[in-house]
């Protein structure tokens, strides 16, 4: 297998936008954001600027594909189908997709839909924002990549030694399982709380009344989990707060982004997931109902 060169990000936001910008830092040309014919010209023409800097990028179409080494995935759930038909014409026999979404299904969609290997990955600890063409952040955050099987070694390997070379953050986890099943704690709690309250994460840490429903939901939620195999400890929930207080704290998680922004949030993702998980059990989940339903009354008032 040859050495990672050529990379595609699809999806220009938050995420996609902080991870892009850095891949394409370190290999220039040889990097692109990957989009539909109509984005395209939108993005050639209006400026674009991280952290107050215009950027320039290249973007690729479907129209015009050629091989690519890696893929990462950074769309919103709803976009996730649209995006895996794109990327397409860009693969070949090794090229490594990588899902930089919420929840823990689109790995096993990408896994059941592709050949090609598929590295489970969880985006953290960035605070990235964006609005209208512009991404702000103060903390870049990483990427957690995990081994989930023996033969994926060769891919994974290549893919740490092109982040390696390249300085991206990334952080190689024991069990990128668990850390999946860990994260979808964490967005229970901070993305449903933050968009149900349309707060920041400043104000869900320092105000008791927050603070408690985003650690009491990380709770319930590790209950339900447990019943599934899936142990999360106290350490683990202290750790995530940590981190939540380390942000920026005039920003926001991606859902509460949404709300502000009126679009449709990924709920299904978070506490759809754990309700149903509950119910399988025969186990209530009150907390992540509530957040649930608080939110889905925000979206009916979206025109």
């Amino acid at each position: 297998m040859e050495e990672i060169k050529k990379v595609l990000v699809v999806g220009r936001g938050a995420v996609g936008g902080l991870f892009g910008s850095l891949i394409e830092q370190k290999i220039g040309g040889d990097f692109a954001f990957l989009c539909d014919e109509k984005r395209k010209q939108k993005y050639d023409t209006i400026p674009y600027t991280i952290n107050g800097v215009e950027k320039k990028y290249n973007y690729a179409v479907p129209a015009s594909p050629c091989p690519v080494d890696l893929i990462l995935i950074t769309t919103k759930a709803g976009a996730f189908h649209e995006a895996a038909e794109m990327i397409r014409p860009f693969l070949k026999e090794d090229t490594i997709l990588i899902s930089g979404l919420n929840g823990i299904e689109s790995d096993e969609q990408l896994m059941k839909t592709f050949d090609q290997p598929v590295i489970r990955a969880i985006s953290q600890k960035m605070d990235a924002r964006y609005h209208d063409n512009t991404l702000t952040y103060t903390q870049t955050g990483e990427l957690v990549i995990g081994m989930e099987r023996k033969e994926q070694r060769e891919s994974f390997e290549r893919l740490i030694r092109f982040f390696d070379r390249i300085g991206f953050p990334y952080v190689n986890s024991k069990d990128i399982v668990h850390d999946q099943y860990s994260k979808l704690m964490l967005n229970c709690g901070i993305n449903q709380v933050c968009a149900a309250y349309r707060i920041t994460y400043g104000k869900t840490v320092n105000d008791p009344q927050y603070r408690k429903l985003f650690i009491d939901v990380m709770k319930e939620t590790r209950d339900i989990l447990s019943k599934y195999g899936v142990y999360i400890t106290d350490h683990e929930i202290a750790a995530w707060v940590k981190a939540i207080e380390a942000l920026d704290p005039d920003s926001m998680p991606s859902m509460a982004q949404d709300v502000l922004a009126q679009r449709k949030t990924e709920r299904d993702l978070f506490s759809g997931t754990i309700i149903r998980m509950a119910e399988e059990k025969g186990v209530s989940a009150p907390l992540n109902e509530q957040l649930y339903e608080q939110i889905e009354a925000i979206e009916k008032e979206f025109a």
